[in-house]
Parts: structure tokens; sequence; C-alpha cells
């Protein structure tokens, strides 16, 4: 054992889960289904599915569900190194365009999204032996789905009548059952224990310090300019220890980001530095991993958070929380009837039970304080738990995956059942992508769309390239539009005219879509070069040319990684990913549409566009390449909501391209 696994395993014999570890492996091994009740900082996440490999009594892999990919990567590579070896062989994760595992793999944390692809491929799940689904509280479309499958799939397997073992192992081998354990740090847990046929419940105690919480007097209308104002209250008056932040989003972190770094470089000799770290979905990872990093001498580290950080991950040092009382959550609108929806992305008030667990960061390491910049009214008024994602989202994907095994959606058993409008609605917009045929069965576009790790839409869209012949190009641009990463980062107000001026090289007349395969293009073309170490092609000459026109460099990284799974998905369905249509870009624009048909507008005699299906007036977003342009229709990836409603990354199209949809044919048929 080496000196750093030795350290390792000194803190894990510290951790309040430890001392109980013979017990809970005794309750895992006597029963189907365990529910655990941890609080926070008990180590359930990280020791639990080592307690059940070194008990030797689980021949197959034990699976870590989380519903976030920073997670699953994060508490891989911790597990991996409490083992004492190389991330991806004991100890793996996968995560969607990413993943590190082998034949070896004893322990794999992979979101709950992946877990769900895999039963594509093996319905049964029978390389698991045990499944934990973490974070259960968090009520994920992706974890809710997972719910209904791990039951159905467990009275299969678990047919047999378990052996009175008395602790050892039942002899199961031919069966192959499967045990399942629900993790949840709520009080909520008698629900999942009910969902699994009352299912014992066993309670951890973590290691929780008492946190003192302070509320506003007033509510605050700009709470990005309130947190700013009670950050240097706590710098200015409190002593040591680090702050948390929790913020809806990343254009709320990085306006808070740079306001906090104005404000420090006026700061007075003598006085503690502070070091900003944001933290977002969409931030590359090995800038995440900065909030892991004790802050120097001197300095305190402020984390600047969206709900990331409620539950999923622990931030050592901090001591100071302060909470906004919002974060961003995505609904699914049906529309009237019409059988098609939108998704909405809007900044609401969190639950009760967030903001308890946002409040509990700051109690980890001592004791902490936590900052509501909201009132205790507008707390006793939050709901006690958030909508469940199953009951508010698109539901399009998890339906077309139900119905390629030929299980009815609307009979599925759920925890909480989908409103059957939203189910419908999933349904029409399924056939409008002829996944679903008129009988509401599978077709075998459906089933190919099923094998892509994209949402319906973009696997019809890369679909229907092969028709078109510009499946390399729809790959880029999807594996673009599928990237955590900004493509386009914002310059400052001084420089904005002079990098648009820079930029306007790449604009293609079309708009947006066929302007970022252009940025690669240009990209792929400054990596060509061969200068040597500083000339072109080099790393140096392709970072100084992405910050010259700020360009986010991370971008054309992961959109490659993506591109190049989206390629052997095409391979497996017999489609050649390298047919490329040079300059006749029509036929791109041509597959969008096919798939994203819901998001097409036409203009109106003002000048204002409106969508097809169901009538709302929509603004080209100013970001957009077309904004300030009169097309007759036009196609876009997503909708903004503000004062107005914005489409962002807009396509201009033909308006005899929509006509010949097979949308139209259908419904009338």
């Amino acid at each position: 054992m080496s000196q750093r696994t030795a350290e390792l395993l000194t803190q894990r014999k510290s951790l309040p889960i430890w001392s109980g570890r013979e017990s809970l492996v005794r309750a895992v091994i006597n029963n189907d289904t365990v529910v655990i009740l941890g609080e926070t900082g008990s180590g359930k996440t990280t020791q639990v599915p080592q307690f059940l490999l070194e008990s030797q009594n689980f021949k197959g892999v034990i699976a870590v569900t989380q519903p976030r990919r920073v997670a699953a990567i994060s508490l891989a590579g911790r597990v991996s190194a409490e083992q004492g070896t190389i991330l991806g062989e004991r100890v793996g994760y996968a995560v969607r365009f990413d993943e590190k595992s082998g034949p070896e793999t004893k322990i794999k944390y992979l979101t709950d999204g992946m877990l769900g692809r895999e039963l594509m491929s093996d319905s049964l799940l029978s390389r698991y032996s045990v499944i934990i689904v973490d974070e259960a509280h968090e009520r994920t479309l992706r974890t809710d789905l997972l719910f209904s499958a791990l039951k159905r799939i467990q009275r299969h397997r678990n047919s047999g009548k378990r052996a009175d073992t008395k602790g050892k192992a039942p002899e199961h081998d031919k069966e192959n059952p499967l045990t399942i354990i629900i993790m949840s740090a709520t009080l909520d847990a008698e629900r999942f224990s009910n969902f699994f046929n009352g299912a014992p419940m066993l309670y951890v105690k973590g290691r929780q310090h008492p946190v003192k919480v302070y509320y506003t007097e007033n509510y605050q209308e700009d709470y990005v300019e309130s947190a700013l104002r009670t950050l240097y209250q706590i710098h200015m008056s409190h002593g040591k220890g680090d702050v948390l932040v929790f913020l809806s989003g990343q254009d709320e972190i990085e306006s808070l980001n740079k306001s906090i770094n104005i404000y420090a470089d006026q700061m007075p000799e003598g006085k503690m530095k502070i070091l900003t770290c944001p933290l977002y979905a969409a931030l590359p990872q090995h800038k995440q991993h900065k909030i892991f990093i004790p802050a120097p001498p001197d300095t305190r580290k402020v984390v600047l958070a969206t709900n990331i950080a409620e539950t999923s991950i622990t931030i050592p040092g901090i001591k100071f929380v302060i909470d906004t009382g919002v974060a961003k959550e995505k609904s699914f609108v049906t529309q009237n009837h019409k059988g098609t929806g939108m998704d909405v992305l809007l900044v609401k008030p969190i639950s009760k039970s967030s903001a308890r667990q946002r409040a509990g960061r700051a109690g980890r390491e001592g004791p902490g304080v936590c900052f509501r910049l909201y009132t205790e009214e507008a707390f006793k008024n939050f709901r006690e738990a958030a909508t469940p994602e199953i009951q508010r989202c698109n539901l399009a994907s998890a339906v077309l995956t139900l119905k390629c095994f030929d299980i009815d959606p609307t009979s599925e058993e759920y925890l909480d059942p989908p409103s059957e409008e939203s189910v419908q609605s999933s349904l029409l917009i399924l056939y409008g992508l002829q996944a679903l045929d008129e009988k509401g069965k599978v077709t075998a576009l459906g089933k190919q769309m099923a094998n892509f790790p994209l949402d319906p839409p973009w696997a019809c869209a890369l679909l229907a390239s092969q028709e078109y012949s510009c499946t390399a190009e729809v790959i880029k641009i999807v594996s673009f539009l599928s990237s955590t990463s900004k493509l386009l980062m914002e310059p400052t107000s001084e420089e904005r005219d002079t990098v648009a001026d820079m930029r306007n090289k790449f604009r293609h007349s079309s708009g947006d879509h066929l302007t970022h395969l252009n940025i690669l293009h240009a990209y792929e073309e400054v990596k060509a070069g061969n200068g040597g170490l500083d000339g072109p092609g080099s790393k140096r000459a392709l970072k100084d040319w992405c910050q010259k026109h700020y360009i986010n460099e991370r971008a054309f990284a992961e959109a490659g990684d993506i591109a190049q799974q989206l390629a052997l998905a095409c391979r497996r369905v017999g489609i050649d990913p390298t047919t490329s249509c040079g300059d006749e870009t029509d036929g791109v624009l041509k597959s969008i549409l096919r798939g994203t048909f819901q998001n097409c507008a036409l203009i109106q005699q003002d000048g204002t566009y409106r969508q097809i299906v169901s009538r709302l007036p929509v603004k080209i977003h100013p970001s957009s390449t077309l904004f300030g342009r009169k097309v007759p229709a036009i196609v876009y990836d997503e909708l903004i909501f503000t004062n107005n409603t914005y489409a962002r990354t807009v396509s201009a199209l033909e308006q005899s391209w929509i006509a010949e949809l097979a949308i139209h044919n259908r419904r009338s048929a």
C-alpha cells in the first residue's frame, strides 16, 4: 500500500459511515433493495460501493449513478485514488461523450442517462450486480425513468426466492439477481421505500456542524448586486474561511466574477486577497477542478456556483454560503394540443429542501454561516421540494426509449407519473420525426434514432444528412450544439466592435449554423499549418488565434470528441460519416430542418416572426448573424425568454423547404 493510499484510508476511517460498514453490508446482502438516508458529509457516495466491493459478495460491476457529469467524474477520481489504482481500471466512469472504464472495472460512476443508454444493448443490465442510485432526491427525469426500469428489471432477475444466508451472499449465480440501493440526502426516503415494495431504510448520521442562518429584512430586487455587497461585508468583517455563492446560471456567474475582480483590485493593502472560482456545467473540466484546490496563503477563495454545488460535490474550505434563493428550472410547455411544445428555461425560486442543502454546505468542516438574500417570509412560501423533472420536461427521448422496448409509456409504473398531455405531445413529436408510425409503433428510423447519444431531433437531423450527402457537415454542427462549452465568448465592451469586425470573415449568409461551421474550418486551417513550436499550427498559434477572435478553444476539443463518437454511431447504422456536400450547403439546412421542424418561424407582414406550430411571436437574438435582417423563414436551436422571446442560433430557410416536410403530409393523413 502506497503512502498516499494509506493516508486516504485513514481519512476513510474517520468518516461517520465507517463504523457502520458491517451492518450496512449485511443489510444490502439480505435485501433486494435498500434505501439509505445519509446526511451531508457521511461519506455514503464514496464509501458504500467500496464496502460492497471489499466484502467480495458481489461478482458483477457495482454502478453508482449521478445526476451530473461533474460529480460522476470527480467521484470516480477520488474513489480510484482511495483504491490505489489508475482511474479507468478498477474504478471508472461514463458520462455522455466521455468514458474511462474497461473490462477490469468493478466500480463505475456514471450519469443516470448513460445507464439508461446501456439498456438499449442490455435490457436486463446483466453485467451489474449492484446499482446504486445516488442523489435520488433531485428527481431528474433520467433518475425517475431509471426507477421504473430498475423495478421492472429486478422483478425479472430476482424471481427466485432468496436463501436464508445469515449474512452470506445468496446462491444466485444462475439467476443473476440485482440489488438496488437508493441513496438520498433528504427526508423523503419513505417514498422510495414504498415504491420498492417496502424496502428497509437505513439512516447514516453525517458530520454536520451548526450553521447560523441570516435573512434579509426586505426583498432584494437585484440579487446579484446584493450578493456582491454581502460578499464584501463578509470579506471586510469576518475572519478566514472560503465563500460559496449560489447563482442561477453561467451569465450571472460571469457577471459577478467580473464585478468581484474589479473591486478586489481596489482592496486596501494588507487585506486578504480574493480568488474567484466559477463552477457551472459548461465550464471546462480542468477549470472546474480549481474549486478543490486550497487557496494560497492570505487568500479567500470565492466559489460562484449553480445548484450543481448543492449536493453533488463537496468543496473543501467553505465556511460562508450566500444563497440568492433562485435556480434555473427547465419546463416543457405543450402548445394547445397541437402535438408539439417547447423547452422553457426560467429562473425560479428554489424549494425549502434546496435552501437547507445550500445552508448545509457551510457546515461541513466546522461552524458556518449562511446569508439568505431573501426574507424569512419568502422562505416559508417556498415549495417543500422541487417538482420532479418528469412532470415538467420534454419526454420525447424517454418515450422513444420506452417504445423501443415495446413498453406503453402511459402504463409504465412511475414514482410520480407525467401528465397525459405531456406524453401525448411527445408521441406526436416522435410521429412528426417519423420515429413512430400511425399506430404508435417504432419505425426503423426511430430505432436508428434511439441508437444515437442525442435527443431525437438531432438524431433525426443526422440521419437525414445521408439523403442530402452532407453527413460530415451535420456531424460537426451537431457536435458544437451538443457541447457544454460555448463557442463564442463575449468580448469586453471596449473590444466588441473590433472583435465583431474580425469575426465578419466567418459570417455565412444563411446564418449561425453554417457560420459555426466556417469558424471550425478556419480553426482547422490554422491547426494544419506547420511552422514549428511557435509557428502556424502550433499550440501557441492556436491559442493566440482563439484569444484574438474571442473563441473558446475548449469548444473545439469537446466538439471533436463528440464528433468522433457520432461518427462511430453513424458507421454502426451504415452511414458514411465522411460524406461531404462541399460548398452546396442547402442540404445541411434541410437536414437540420428535418429534425427541428418545431423550431420554425415565418416572417409576417409587419416584419416580425411567428412560430409555425404555436403562432408564438419570436425575435432573432442580437447575438445572431441574422440580427437586423429580414428573411422569409427561420429555423433556430433554442428560445430565450426575457422581455421578449428570442430565437438563438438561427438560420434562414426557403419557405418551400418547410412545405416539403413529411410532417405536413402525415398530419393531413
